[in-house]
């Protein structure tokens, strides 16, 4: 489904400058949960911040 990119830019510790792989989410329940409610229930949310009451709102119009 995602293809995983490298970039090199120079300006990273590893060979060639590049960078880590991929930056892990400094509080990661807000992108579980808007994981879990796709899987789910097909709904997506990608405006931040994730409050309860978007996820509320988007329950409610999926029905």
């Amino acid at each position: 489904m995602f293809d995983t990119i490298l970039i090199e830019n120079g300006d990273g510790p590893g060979p060639g400058g590049a960078k880590g792989m991929g930056e892990g989410a400094i509080l990661p329940v807000a992108p579980a949960i808007a994981n879990a409610l796709f899987s789910t229930y097909g709904i997506r949310i990608t405006e931040l911040p994730m409050t309860p009451e978007k996820v509320w709102r988007a329950l409610q119009k999926r029905n």
